[in-house]
Order: C-alpha cells, then structure tokens, then sequence
C-alpha cells in the first residue's frame, strides 16, 4: 500500500480505536456499578491494563511500543482462556435448560396448545416459506432441529451425524477441526481443564443440575433446579459482559500502539481522549464507587460522530502484505477474540476417509457421554449436535415429514407442547 493511503489508514484506526477506547474504559467503571458482584473481577482487570495505558498517555518511546504489545498478548491469552471456559458453561446450561423446558408443563400450569401437530407444521412452514435470505432460513431450520423432540435410537442418531458431516468432504481439514472442536464442545463431550477451579460458583450451578433425577423430579426438585439455573445464567451473562468489554479495551489499546507513530491527529481531539481516560484511571486509582464528574460524562458529547465518520475509511485490500495492517483488519473485524497471528497455509483437503473416521471418533466419543448420562440429558445433546450440522432437507415435503414425525412420535404431551410453545416464540414472536 503506498504511503499516503497507509497514513490515512492508520488515521482512521487511531481515531476509531481511540474514541471507542475511552467509551469502553467509561462503562468499565459504570460496571461496579452495575455488577457490584464483580468489582473484584473489574478492578483486578483494570489493574493489569493501568501500566500500559498510563504508558500511552504519557506518550512513550516508540520502542516501548514493541514491549507493550507482548503485554497485551498476554492479556488477550488470559482473557481468551477465561472466555473459552465461561462458553463451556453456556454450551452446559443450555443443555440443561432444554430439559427443564420440555419438563415445565408437568409442573406450571400454562395455556393448552389448540393446533395439532400437522396444523402447527404447516403453520412453520409458511413461516419458513417468507424468507428468501438463505441464511435467515438456515437459521430458522436449526431453529426448527433444536426445538422438536428427539425420539431416536442410538444407533439411528449416529448415522445422522455421519450422513451430514458428509457434505464436508473436499473442505480444509483446518476448517473441520474447527468445526469438530465446536461440536465436541457444544455436547459437552470435550470441556476446558480447570473448569471447576476458574468458576466455583458456576460448578456448583452445573454439578446440581447434573445430578437432579429428571425422570423423577417433583415440583420442589423442579422449581431447585430452575433456580440454580437461573442464578448461573444471570452471573454467567454478567461475566460475559465484563470479558468482553475487557477485550475491546485491549483491542482498542493494540490499534493505537500500532498506528499512533504515523497517524494524522487532531489535537482537541486527543485532549478530550486524554482528559476523560485521566480521569475515570484517576477513579479507579482512588478505589471505592464514586460518581463520574459531571464534566467528565459532559465531554463525552465530544466523542459523537468520530467513530461514524472514521469508520467508512477502515478499508483493508484483500491482498495486503503489510503485516502490522493486517493485524489491525483482525483487531477491527469486528470480532474481539479473533486470532492476531497469520494462519499456517497448506492444510489438505479431507477426502472421505477422513470425515469417516473424524465422525466415527466423535459419536465415539458420544457413545462414551452417553453411558452414563440420563435419558432426558442424552435427547438434549442430540438436539443440540444436529442443530449445528448442515440441514440435508431436499424438499418441504421432506421437512415436513421430518416435523410432524418428531411431533408425533413424542408420546409425552407434556413435553410436545412444550417444544410446540418454544417454536411458536422463535419463530412467530
């Protein structure tokens, strides 16, 4: 890229990440506020970015930059770990909630679903039929796959799984073990080391639901159980929450290190930065829960607009060799825990056999969950494996069949209406 469009560039990313920087600090603060049962989380994270920002608003050396960025590395792994073991527990409750969900008429008293199951399909499908964005529709079959009963036999749920990876033969093998991983993880067959240990409270959530007797549960086991899960959702959303606008900071702080040595900047502009980033690092500092100097949140009407305008001018060029460009392309994709470091190239293409013998290891492996596993838990890991795979529905009437099938073959009515009540409200609400 030639100097001039690189400049202008760089100007852009610094003037986007700087004002995004200190909205991003700003609501960090608000957060002891806002979750006062994390303080400790917000302010042992802020503690570990304060040497580095401090170091960028006292302008620095430029070879301090290349010390600060390994810093930062650092905190994006840490950062990331934490957030790969809080997903784990997501991937866990949702299990869990589909149990309790299909469970919730034997104990709740709710409205009667008047439709028969083929009046309800019909129904769906004329909902599917509205959407011509194919990915809105390949959502609302997942949608669809994720909600109705599962009344398969081991064997029959194996041969599923295999019919439908088949489609990725040919792809990067790269690319599948992604996919693998995903999956491993979503059904709780493959979970972070530690988990117990970076988040006792969310053990304890999951321990209990995992050992609730589902075949057998009464109102009270019942109502336990939706209360643990509901405690564990709402601090699992809270720490999400925090991790992830611990993540932009540090995003917001790499783009500057990385383009403030060239870039264009307006001078008023980085004074308000700088005043209101001193003065929510000066509330940190003091400790406690102050209110923001009125001020200070005045100032931020200065911040309006500037991430609007620089944004049109973050383009990148798809063949971009500069390497410090193409790390701020990943930093301001819009997807905070993306990899920073070039992807090795070469990874083969996976012929037959290997996504045979990956999907013979994964339902393995789910044969090995399965064991020991109660029978309501086992249809929700199903549901949830074949909600990720590749629809292979070749006509409606094919999908049809595949509905009212499942709907009619669940005996427990309790249980079909549930799972008629939830599609109504992803799909028709």
């Amino acid at each position: 890229m030639e100097t001039r469009n690189r400049k202008r560039l760089l100007s852009a990313a610094y003037r986007f990440s700087y004002s995004g920087l200190v909205l991003n600090y700003y609501m960090f603060y608000e957060g002891l506020e806002e979750y006062p049962e994390l303080a400790g989380l917000i302010r042992d994270s802020e503690a570990k970015l304060a040497p580095i920002l401090d170091r960028i608003l006292a302008g620095g050396e430029e070879q301090d930059d290349g010390l600060l960025m390994q810093q930062l590395d650092g905190l994006r792994g840490q950062n990331r770990k934490a957030m790969e073991i809080l997903s784990a527990y997501g991937d866990c409750f949702s299990i869990y909630e589909y149990v309790l969900n299909r469970i919730e008429r034997r104990f709740e008293k709710m409205d009667p679903i008047s439709d028969t199951p083929e009046e309800f399909v019909s129904r769906v499908l004329d909902i599917l039929g509205t959407s011509n964005d194919a990915a809105i529709l390949d959502s609302r079959m997942r949608s669809l796959v994720a909600q109705l009963p599962i009344r398969y036999t081991r064997q029959k749920f194996y041969g599923m799984v295999h019919d439908r990876l088949s489609v990725y033969i040919g792809a990067d093998q790269r690319g599948l073990d992604g996919l693998f991983y995903m999956l491993r993880t979503a059904a709780m067959v493959q979970l972070p080391e530690n988990m117990a240990e970076a988040e006792p409270e969310l053990a304890e959530v999951l321990e209990h639901l995992r050992n609730a007797d589902y075949r057998n549960l009464d109102k009270a086991g019942y109502d336990a159980c939706r209360e643990s899960f509901r405690q564990g959702m709402e601090l699992f959303y809270s720490k999400s929450d925090i991790y992830l606008l611990f993540e932009n900071i540090i995003d917001d702080l790499y783009v500057l290190l990385i383009s403030r040595r060239e870039a264009m900047t307006d001078v008023s502009e980085d004074q308000v930065f700088a005043k209101i980033l001193t003065g929510v690092r000066t509330l940190f500092a003091e400790g406690g829960v102050q209110p923001v100097d009125e001020s200070l949140t005045e100032s931020l009407t200065e911040l309006e607009g500037i991430q609007e305008s620089a944004a049109p001018r973050l383009q990148f060029s798809e063949k971009e060799t500069d390497s410090d460009l193409r790390k701020l392309e990943r930093l301001l994709s819009g997807s905070p825990f993306a990899e920073l470091e070039e992807e090795e190239e070469g990874s083969l293409p996976a012929d037959r056999q290997w996504v045979d013998e990956k999907a013979k290891e994964f339902c393995g492996q789910l044969e090995e969950l399965f064991s020991g596993m109660q029978r309501p838990v086992v249809r929700a890991v199903m549901a949830s494996v074949l909600s990720q795979l590749p629809m292979m529905f070749r006509s409606v009437d094919e999908l049809r069949e595949y509905a009212e099938g499942s709907l009619l073959s669940c005996t427990d009515f309790a249980e079909r209406e549930a799972c008629m009540e939830l599609l109504e409200k992803e799909l028709f609400d």
